[in-house]
């Protein structure tokens, strides 16, 4: 694999959540930041956790929501989750 090339998403259906979301279209990576999505701001950051709870049928903690800095971190989390 090229080292440039996107990562495969465990979790596709994070594409349809970024763009509802963050209005965010270009292509989505597991290191996909709010470095990278101009409109992840703190607001738009509870609106993705309540996303990620209503989708996935989750209730994520505090600590998990904290440590969601990028969408690598949405699949590990959603991974202990068993989703």
């Amino acid at each position: 694999m090229d080292a440039r090339s996107p990562t495969v998403l465990s979790y596709p259906e994070l594409v349809a959540i970024f763009a509802d979301i963050f209005q965010y279209t270009d292509t989505l990576t597991a290191e996909t930041s709010p470095d990278d999505v101009a409109t992840w701001d703190s607001l738009q950051h509870i609106a993705l956790i309540r996303t990620l709870e209503m989708t996935y049928s989750i209730r994520l903690s505090m600590d998990e929501m904290m440590e969601i800095r990028s969408v690598g971190d949405i699949e590990n989390v959603l991974r202990r989750h068993g989703v």
